[in-house]
């Protein structure tokens, strides 16, 4: 008789090592892509803040442009009370040439206390041209609408002791206690002069009262105390309770506490009338940057609404903040037609170099960022000397060359000009390849076909050095047109 044994009892199915640490693995891989969308999310949150309140900004800018009359001629008169002799000059007032100009049409290359001027002591037979001669090609003159920088900035003293200095928009050079430094290498075209006078930065809003040289006292222009409402989006306002000590204290006009460090600064100030009001945190703030269409009819205006984010408002060492400038090669290229120069870089319609002493720090150049070409040759005489005409020869052959890659145009002009493009490629700062180790560079590719290039010669170096302005700050930058009633 045959006796069955019991099958034996299996073994359970366990989980081997090797099995564990591939789990891990896929975890691992799963939570570090899971971990990547948080800052992706953040960036992607934080552009949408910054599209949200451009649209925001963009509908302010041009209602109160057009409603206001901000560019009409008329609210510019008697707008320059910080440097007219009388306190109520009409228009803009140059006092080293003792002239007044019409700021949307003319410039001159001295007023206030300017560390632009040419030769600041040059008869006034010479430097008045600048203030009578208007722009060419029927256009009024490209300027920075900029009534917020001056209202933060108020009356105050530049390095050398001059109060109220020009601190034109995208200016290359900058005055210490003795004397006048270039941001840019020296311009071969022009003894060593670039065109990186910047751009005017006008306001017809003033914001402090000064004693004048007659012993008078000029006002505060009473709209001024508007401009906080307009040129800025405050922040969301997070209300507080009528319980609040720091709330019943600056009611009361006693000191005034945060109540929180996570809230907008909610202190209690005075206005430039003398009234309770909310201290806002400013965030968003815009500007403009446009030009009269036709010298003689200012009933349209060109230009572009820039929105700024976290913009400063301070003058360090003469530089205007967050206003870097360098020297811009705009179509740079060793392939230039026609061959042996002058003429513009071939196949480098959206390419821009960047270059800058070696002694300054690198910009910092973002793909989303913008640039501007804020070449300005203030001088009208220069102008035609170093846009139209080489004057060294005595046949004055034309300094303008026509590009075969464009109709025939000169891409060199116009002499003043604000063109703004988003920056789309960086490549990395490094020694200047042309200029040697005293310079360094950087190429950007730009969004959009360039509307002026740089003239170049045979061996592709500027004929006459351009200005490029780089501001981190500056989030958005929208084209509009303005008409004033």
């Amino acid at each position: 008789m045959k006796t069955r044994t019991a099958a034996s009892t299996p073994r359970s199915a366990g989980i081997t090592l090797t099995e564990v640490l591939i789990s891990i693995l896929i975890l691992g891989v799963g939570l570090v892509s899971l971990a990547t969308l948080f800052p992706i999310g953040l960036l992607r949150l934080r552009d949408a803040q910054r599209q949200t309140r451009s649209a925001y900004l963009f509908q302010s800018a041009t209602a109160d442009v057009e409603s206001r009359g901000l560019l009409s001629s008329n609210s510019f008169i008697a707008a320059d009370l910080l440097n007219a002799p009388n306190g109520f000059n009409p228009w803009y007032y140059s006092g080293v040439e003792n002239v007044e100009y019409n700021p949307l049409v003319q410039d001159t290359p001295a007023y206030g206390a300017d560390p632009f001027a040419v030769n600041p002591n040059a008869p006034p037979a010479y430097i008045s041209v600048g203030a009578s001669a208007v722009s060419s090609g029927g256009y009024g003159l490209p300027f920075a609408y900029d009534p917020l920088w001056r209202y933060q900035t108020g009356y105050y003293l530049d390095p050398s002791g001059q109060s109220t200095p020009e601190a034109r928009f995208g200016a290359g050079s900058f005055v210490t206690t003795t004397t006048s430094s270039s941001l840019l290498r020296p311009d071969p075209s022009d003894n060593g002069l670039a065109s990186a006078h910047g751009l005017q930065r006008l306001t017809n809003f003033n914001r402090v009262s000064y004693t004048n040289a007659q012993g008078v006292v000029v006002p505060i222009m009473p709209s001024a105390a508007g401009i906080p409402s307009t040129f800025v989006s405050p922040e969301d306002v997070v209300l507080q309770e009528f319980s609040n000590p720091n709330y019943n204290v600056a009611f009361l006009g006693g000191a005034v506490g945060t109540p929180s460090t996570v809230v907008p600064d909610l202190s209690i100030s005075k206005d430039l009338n003398g009234y309770p009001t909310s201290t806002n945190d400013w965030r968003f703030s815009w500007m403009l940057t446009v030009q009269q269409n036709n010298t003689a009819n200012g009933a349209a205006f060109e230009g572009n609404i820039v929105v700024f984010e976290n913009r400063p408002f301070s003058v360090d060492n003469g530089v205007v903040a967050g206003e870097t400038v360098v020297e811009g090669v705009f179509g740079a290229s060793t392939n230039v037609l026609p061959q042996g120069g002058p003429g513009y870089g071939a196949g480098a319609d959206r390419t821009v170099l960047l270059r800058w002493f070696a002694t300054q720090p690198d910009p910092i150049v973002k793909v989303g960022d913008f640039i501007a070409d804020v070449t300005y040759e203030r001088s009208q005489n220069l102008v035609y000397s170093r846009f139209y005409f080489n004057t060294a020869p005595p046949t004055l052959p034309l300094l303008g060359v026509p590009n075969p890659l464009n109709k025939g145009e000169w891409d060199n002009l116009p002499a003043q000009r604000c063109f703004w493009y988003q920056v789309q490629k960086v490549t990395p700062a490094q020694p200047d390849p042309a200029l040697g180790p005293n310079f360094r560079s950087m190429t950007v590719y730009v969004n959009r076909p360039l509307d002026a290039k740089t003239l170049l010669n045979g061996s592709g170096n500027p004929v006459v050095l351009n200005a490029a302005l780089i501001c981190p700050y500056v989030v958005n930058v929208i084209p509009q047109t303005f008409f004033v009633r």
